[in-house]
């Protein structure tokens, strides 16, 4: 027989090239970031991935992060007791309180406890997990205070009552009957507690939150508390409502006895003692019921007693299994604590004492195995990573030199060689403890790079993010072109070209979604041109097939112009240019009839030319002539358009326009430009004429809003009656309105007459301000007059109600109102002394002995006229008026009064007699205010008396007038 081949495979080389050239996953890539980043974009599909990642990966944070994503519980419990990064360790052990409390979790629960995670499992039964879960983890449970806390704190009245019954110390039973806020667990720890004194009892209820277990315990040690001996028991009151609820809840209570599911039983349970109790302490029950209810509870209790048994069993049967267990899981433990050092030679004791051990039961020999081998992996994987970290950091030397050999001045050439030495030094700095001064000099030498890094960064995402907005605008107006109505065939051809070519050169964009997003709208302008290029094309073809008979036409037309040209050259030279003019918009035409058409209809263009030819001389010479005058025209126009005087200016260019529409047209090809020059001319005048129009008319709003402002001012000032102020304001704005420039004509008259009505009617309430203050105060003296005459009765009336107090009120109001000339104020003052007088007169005991009694007010005005009698000199006093003297005996007197001034001093007495005269003037003042405070006296009296007193006053001011002597 031949031997095997010797020579290579061809198929198995292939292979071996092509696995070579097929691109690696990237959470198989070298760059621990790059693998993290594959971490969290990989979707569920293979989970086996997450748990190689969480398992083997050199990289704590790739580990990390794979952990949140494994769904295996034996991955995660081998991460949590090989790993050696405590952080990795937290994350496994959290996601497997998290898959603990999600739907089927009970794999996980065995986990966490098999990790002895006891607190986490008294979390996960507190919690609102689903009931398997939290079923499950109080199974697990056998610590007496955690217990005592699930039953105190769970969201489930089914786990409390289960950890309840799988709680045996008294102690923590008492501290949940006391502690408990649930009734149900209360009420079931109460009765599970037993040989308590009545005294115990009544502790509990005193202390206990629950209202429930607080009526329970009452009850109970009332029930053991002898009654008295004299008391004969009283007859018990059964009321048909509580018997009718007590039946009710032996109804319950059968019910439950027959229930096939312990979890839903054990809740009803709880809900109907809680119940029973709470009747109980309210109502007297027949003994019958009450009896049934127990035979009931009993039989509940039993059902629930054999389920817990069978929990029982069950546990000490896993128990069993773990003592059984319990060798090779301390080899496991042994191995899954071993460190890096000396890890071989105990990992090969470890595998021999493995092998030496009997064969175990199929049952569980997998996951042990499983355990032992993975345990013996991570062994061997933090063996080698151990090694590999002392590698490392020998090589962190060599590292730090080859960084400061690079220079940085061409970073783009170095790029790939500081990336790759970053890469080793972060994977040196996770392998142990570095040399503080090589980590000082690896980051002086980083920092220039890293900032050549960051530009070169920033620097590329500018151009991706510039180069995103272009493409944007691009696929912007692409879009905006196809949605264009009037699309044409250049049109629509042109917009699939630039589609294709925007998709060609999209070039670097921030992230993949901007490409596929830009992809996607670039395709859809195209599927929305490219029916419409296909039917413009169609309708292109079929115009070029209609042109052929347009075109026959037009040859025929020019041909014909032949005849005509020899009798009417002009008129043919017109026909001539309209068939031309005709032929441009159907010029296409199937490229084997186009051409000969066109060359039929040029060679009859020609011949009609040459016929032409004088008359086309003539009108040439003509249009020149016409050039001319157009160009004297723009000439004419050119000299007015910087003119200012713009009314005739306007008049002037009017006509130029006119005498330019009146010229024949001029040289062909120098239409457009003499135009455009005339037309110059005449745009820069008007122009500059609406412009100085615009500022005009702005100057004129200007002016007119300060002159209102000032027309407003002055139409408030108009009504003032701070005289000076406001006609020293009111000058001031006429000055002001002077400054102002002129408004529109059409407003000028208009806000000019507001403005001098406004100043005009101040100026004449100024020149009678006198008689307009002595009417205002005359108003409120009239006023006070008119109050103290509204209390005069008419006749007949009754005495009003506290009338002194109101006549005094009035009178005092009349009293301090404002002073007015004599001959105003005798007439009202001779009102206010009447209408007192009538008062005082009707109804005397009202005002006896006050300040408006007559009698004492005659005596008053006779004491106030020998007062002011006192005050005139005594040398005029009872004399007669001396007769007026001549001014040489006026002079001789005051020389005769200076000599003797001047005998006694004449400084001090000038300023004795200034003294004296200042003196007797606050006298006079003082008696003519209180000459007006006087009540009523009737008028016989008080005439002669008001004679007398103003003929003291009057001799008093004459002798005040007297001329002081003078040095």
């Amino acid at each position: 027989m031949p031997g095997p081949a010797t020579g290579p495979r061809p198929d198995h080389d292939l292979m071996g090239i092509l696995d070579k050239l097929r691109p690696q996953a990237r959470w198989k890539h070298g760059d621990p970031m790059v693998r993290l980043e594959a971490v969290h974009s990989l979707d569920d599909s293979d989970p086996a991935v997450f748990s190689q990642l969480a398992l083997e990966d050199t990289d704590a944070r790739v580990r990390r992060a794979a952990v949140g994503r494994v769904a295996d519980v034996d991955t995660l419990a081998g991460v949590t007791r090989n790993d050696a990064d405590g952080g990795v360790r937290d994350a496994a052990i959290q996601r497997l309180v998290g898959l603990a409390g999600a739907e089927g979790g009970a794999a996980a629960v065995g986990a966490l406890a098999a990790l002895g995670r006891h607190r986490d499992l008294a979390t996960l039964a507190r919690s609102t997990a689903p009931e398997a879960a939290r079923h499950a983890a109080v199974a697990e449970l056998g610590d007496a205070k955690l217990l005592g806390g699930v039953a105190r704190h769970a969201a489930d009245a089914g786990t409390r009552l289960l950890a309840l019954e799988r709680l045996t110390d008294a102690a923590e039973l008492e501290a949940v009957a006391t502690n408990g806020e649930h009734n149900d667990a209360a009420v079931a720890a109460l009765d599970r507690l037993t040989g308590l004194s009545a005294e115990q009892l009544s502790a509990i209820a005193g202390r206990a939150k629950s209202r429930a277990a607080a009526k329970r315990a009452k009850a109970l040690a009332a029930a053991m508390s002898a009654p008295p001996v004299e008391a004969a028991p009283a007859a018990p009151s059964y009321r048909p409502a509580d018997q009718e609820a007590a039946r009710e809840l032996c109804g319950r209570m059968r019910d439950l006895a027959a229930g096939p599911d312990p979890a839903a039983v054990r809740d009803g349970y709880a809900a109907a003692r809680v119940a029973w109790v709470e009747l109980l302490a309210d109502a007297d029950i027949e003994p019958s019921i009450v009896a049934d209810f127990e035979s009931s509870s009993d039989t509940v209790r039993s059902a629930l007693a054999a389920d817990e048994a069978a929990r029982a069993e069950t546990a000490r049967a896993a128990a069993a299994l773990r003592a059984e267990q319990a060798e090779r899981v301390h080899l496991c433990e042994r191995v899954e604590g071993m460190g890096p050092e000396g890890a071989a030679d105990a990992l090969t004791e470890a595998r021999t004492a493995w092998a030496a051990l009997p064969p175990m039961p199929e049952a569980w020999a997998g996951a042990l195995e499983r355990r032992f081998e993975d345990a013996c992996r991570a062994a061997e994987r933090r063996q080698a990573q151990a090694a590999q970290a002392r590698e490392l950091l020998e090589q962190a030397p060599s590292v730090v030199d080859d960084v400061e050999k690079l220079t940085a001045e061409d970073y783009a050439a170095i790029r790939g060689q500081w990336q790759g030495l970053r890469r080793k030094w972060q994977a040196i700095l996770r392998s142990g403890d570095v040399d503080a001064a090589l980590v000082a000099r690896f980051d002086a030498a980083a920092a220039t790079f890293e900032a050549h890094e960051a530009t070169v960064r920033e620097g590329k995402q500018r151009q991706q993010q510039d180069n995103l907005d272009r493409l944007k605008g691009v696929v912007a107006q692409l879009e905006a072109r196809a949605a264009a109505e009037s699309l044409t065939l250049k049109d629509a051809d042109q917009i699939i070209k630039d589609a294709k070519l925007a998709v060609g050169t999209m070039g670097p964009l921030p992230t993949p979604q901007d490409r596929e997003d830009l992809t996607v709208r670039l395709q859809a302008v195209r599927a929305a041109v490219q029916p419409r290029l296909d039917e413009l094309r169609n309708a292109e073809e079929w115009k070029r097939w209609a042109n052929v008979q347009v075109q026959e036409e037009l040859c025929t037309k020019m041909e014909a112009l032949l005849t005509v040209a020899d009798e009417d050259p002009a008129k043919a030279a017109e026909e001539m240019r309209r068939l031309q003019e005709k032929w441009k918009p159907v010029a296409a035409a199937p490229r084997s009839q186009g051409e000969t058409l066109w060359t039929r209809f040029k060679a009859a263009q020609s011949a009609v030319y040459e016929k032409c030819k004088d008359y086309f001389s003539q009108q040439a010479a003509e249009r020149q002539e016409a050039l001319k005058k157009k160009e004297a025209l723009c000439e004419r126009a050119e000299a007015l358009k910087d003119s200012t005087d713009w009314v005739r200016t306007a008049e002037a260019m009017k006509q130029l326009q006119a005498e330019w529409k009146a010229i024949g047209p001029v040289t062909r090809g120098r239409e457009k430009a003499v135009w455009e020059r005339f037309r110059k001319a005449c745009d820069e005048f008007f122009t500059r004429r609406q412009s100085d129009m615009k500022q005009r008319k702005h100057d004129w709003g200007e002016n007119l809003a300060k002159k209102e402002a000032l027309i407003a001012e002055a139409e408030q000032l108009a009504q003032s009656t701070n005289w000076d102020q406001a006609a020293a304001r009111l000058k001031a704005l006429q000055v002001q309105w002077k400054t102002i420039g002129p408004v529109k004509k059409s407003k000028s008259d208009q806000v000019w007459e507001r403005f001098r009505a406004a100043c005009d009617a101040f100026f004449e309430r100024f020149k009678h301000r006198d008689q307009e203050a002595i009417q205002t105060k005359f108003v409120d003296r009239d006023t006070a007059v008119a109050e103290i005459e509204a209390l005069v009765p008419d006749d007949g009336a009754p005495m009003p109600d506290d009338l002194f107090n109101k006549v005094q009120a009035a009178r005092a109001r009349w009293l301090q109102g404002p002073e007015l000339p004599r001959h105003v104020l005798t007439p009202l003052a001779e009102r206010v002394n009447n209408a007192l007088l009538t008062l005082v007169t009707r109804w005397p005991e009202a005002f006896s002995g006050g300040d408006l009694d007559p009698e004492s007010t005659a005596r008053r005005m006779e004491k106030l006229c020998a007062k002011v009698e006192g005050l005139v000199p005594s040398d005029g006093a009872g004399a007669a008026p001396a007769a007026p003297m001549s001014p040489a005996e006026m002079l001789a007197k005051q020389w005769r009064e200076a000599l003797a001034a001047n005998t006694m001093g004449a400084g001090a007495a000038r300023q004795a007699e200034e003294a004296r005269q200042r003196a007797t003037d606050q006298e006079l003042r003082s008696a003519q205010a209180a000459w007006l405070r006087l009540g009523p006296v009737p008028p016989d009296v008080r005439r002669p008396l008001q004679e007398r007193f103003d003929k003291a006053v009057r001799r008093a001011l004459d002798a005040r007038r007297r001329p002081v002597a003078r040095t």
